[in-house]
């Protein structure tokens, strides 16, 4: 409640209440709300108002003597009366105008001072490095004398006349003999002299300067204090549209602009306005930079203003992520248990898949890095049959092996049916009809897809029966060769050309079986008959080159000799790595040699039947000629009566 003033300056007006007082008094808020209600009031009049609110009145001896030198908290009636005072707080900090003018005086005596400091410090500093370049032909022509000592070839030649022509001659031919050693170095001096040239005029660029003393001048224009922020913005554009520093597209201001405002700074228009109308007063500077190795070796600036705000927020978001799972380990464990990588590291860790430990740990960390755009995936709907998924999950490992070798045995039967006819799940199939009234193609179709019979391992069984064999066009082997099956149901193999006319006898051909199945170990047990002393040889050829090419090209064979009733190693053709015996170990005219073949274990052996004393191997370098497909049992054939007699074909379950 303001008190008081003493009444330096009468009131004439009385109190209708109480006439023996002047009015003290009046109300200057909340008058709308009682518009019939007296506005003044007296010292009684206030004494006796219970209800009296000060914010509401104001001294009407205040008003009167302080209305020119003073701020009135209570008037004019505000929302906020509080406004008035802090106005008047602000007032009574602010300095005078004297105090502002002798403020601005400082600044721009200060200012010029150290401008012209500047200016002439340029000024000195200019003109000494001129005085210590080599302005002007007189200082360049001085400089050339000095390297190429021409005043001395000058002097040579006007030496004393009187002298025999030859010894002037030689006085000249010795000077220019002795610069012309000085050839490389008086070439660089004066290639140094031409490039110091060239920088003489980019160095005294006046446009440069004259560039300079625009853009001060021009900010030095800018130098208003009491400029508003309307009259800013008009200078600015008026700036702009002068066009008095360039703006072109590829401008480096504009350069400079999209490196700033490239979208994953997340900057404000408003913060590109400002940084952008800075610049652009700048920008003469900015045209200096050189922009040429911007960037590393090898980079280019990331496109990011081709990709749309939901792209950018969600790059924004996975590199927030890298940093937080790098600094934050619970972060870290809980995307690690994340519902979408539990899930998905659910299906890899099916024992089906063959993961190694190695790859999951890699794609591990690939989740969890890449969990931002993961997480949105909805892993719960993975499965069509999520049942079938689960009972394969939960077979045991052995009984996944098991499995895998049934389908991949399935897989070799199925390539043609006379690998299924072949295979020992065919031969119980015969053997279960014969016993069991099935339906045969069901039984078939049931145990071609799982042909588990094909897994058992087997003592031995002969295959002498299902062996087909094919003679070789090659010098008319088709016709030269026969094929016997003896009273003992032995093949007797060999070249009978009683009855052949043509002109290849005495040549040698090919004969083979049918191509042989990689996953089984078989064993030939083979004799030999001759006429005459001749060389025999066994072993396997690729049925592509039958007709082609004499099989022990292929380099999979064992060459021998039978000669004086004894069976001699000759070797050379692939089979000469022996085991156990040697090269002059001799063998009995009618021993039986044994061939094994196991083609999936690269396996290829000659031994002495039933001895064993005797054991010869393919050699390693020859070993990948086993990986063909095709492979065949192959008989080397060229002489009359030369027979090969096999005795025996087996499969066994081991060697």
């Amino acid at each position: 409640m303001d008190q008081l003033a003493p009444n330096s300056i009468p009131i004439q007006q009385n109190c209708i209440f109480h006439p023996g007082n002047k009015l003290a008094f009046i109300q200057v808020n909340e008058i709308s709300s009682l518009p019939n209600s007296n506005i003044f009031q007296c010292v009684d009049c206030f004494e006796q108002d219970l209800q009296f609110k000060g914010a509401n009145y104001m001294l009407i001896q205040k008003i009167i003597e302080n209305s020119e030198s003073d701020f009135h908290y209570k008037w004019p009636p505000l929302n906020d009366q509080q406004i008035v005072q802090n106005i008047h707080l602000k007032a009574k900090n602010l300095n005078s105008t004297q105090s502002v003018l002798d403020q601005i005086d400082s600044y721009f005596i200060q200012l010029k001072d150290e401008v012209i400091k500047k200016i002439d410090f340029a000024q000195k500093k200019a003109i000494n490095q001129a005085l210590e370049m080599p302005f002007g032909k007189e200082s360049i022509l001085k400089r050339y004398q000095q390297i190429s000592q021409i005043q001395n070839l000058k002097s040579l030649l006007m030496q004393d006349q009187n002298k025999s022509f030859a010894l002037y001659q030689q006085s000249c031919k010795d000077f220019i003999q002795q610069v012309e050693l000085n050839k490389a170095k008086n070439t660089q001096l004066l290639q140094e002299l031409l490039n110091q040239c060239d920088q003489i005029q980019q160095l005294i660029d006046f446009d440069r300067l004259n560039n300079s003393k625009i853009f001060l001048l021009d900010f030095l224009d800018q130098l208003n204090l009491f400029e508003d922020q309307s009259q800013s913005q008009v200078n600015s554009d008026n700036h702009l549209n002068n066009n008095i520093l360039p703006q072109q597209e590829n401008s480096k201001t504009n350069q400079l602009m999209k490196l700033i405002s490239n979208k994953t700074n997340y900057c404000s228009e408003e913060f590109l306005n400002q940084i952008r109308q800075q610049m652009q007063k700048l920008s003469f500077f900015f045209e200096l930079i050189s922009f040429d190795k911007m960037n590393r070796e090898g980079k280019k600036s990331i496109r990011f203003s081709e990709l749309n705000d939901e792209k950018i927020n969600s790059i924004n978001e996975y590199v927030e992520h890298l940093i937080k799972i790098q600094d934050d380990p619970q972060h870290l464990q809980s995307v690690k248990n994340s519902l979408q990588i539990s899930n998905i590291l659910n299906v890899v860790d099916n024992k089906f898949n063959f993961i190694s430990n190695n790859y999951r740990d890699n794609l591990m960390q690939y989740l969890i890095e890449t969990y931002p755009f993961l997480k949105n995936v909805n892993t719960d709907e993975m499965f069509s049959e999520e049942q079938s998924f689960n009972i394969l999950r939960s077979l045991e490992t052995d009984y996944i092996k098991e499995f895998v070798k049934i389908v991949k045995k399935k897989q070799n039967l199925n390539q043609n049916q006379q690998n299924f006819d072949n295979s020992q799940t065919y031969i119980v199939q015969q053997n279960i009809l014969e016993s069991f009234s099935f339906e045969k193609r069901e039984l078939e179709n049931t145990l071609k897809q799982f042909p588990i019979f094909d897994l058992l391992l087997i003592k031995e069984r002969s295959i002498l029966n299902q062996l087909q064999f094919q003679k070789s066009n090659i010098f008319d082997g088709n016709q030269r060769i026969e094929i016997v099956n003896n009273m003992n149901n032995q093949f007797e193999i060999s070249i009978n050309e009683t009855n052949y006319q043509g002109s290849y006898k005495t040549n040698a051909t090919n004969c083979i079986s049918q191509i042989l199945q990689r996953d089984k170990k078989y064993i030939f047990r083979i004799q030999f008959e001759k006429r005459n002393d001749c060389y025999f040889m066994i072993g396997l050829m690729k049925n592509e080159n039958f007709n082609k090419a004499w099989g022990y090209k292929d380099k999979m064979s064992y060459y021998f000799l039978l000669e004086n009733n004894k069976m001699k190693y000759a070797g050379g053709y692939g089979i000469d790595k022996f085991v156990k015996g040697g090269k002059t170990q001799l063998l009995d005219e009618n021993s039986t040699l044994e061939l094994r073949v196991w083609l999936e274990g690269q396996q290829v052996e000659v031994l002495n039947y039933p001895d064993y004393s005797y054991k010869i191997e393919i050699s390693d370098e020859y070993k990948q000629n086993l990986s063909s497909n095709d492979l065949c049992l192959f008989f080397y054939l060229y002489q009359h009566q030369q027979k090969y007699i096999l005795k025996e074909a087996l499969i066994v379950g081991q060697f």
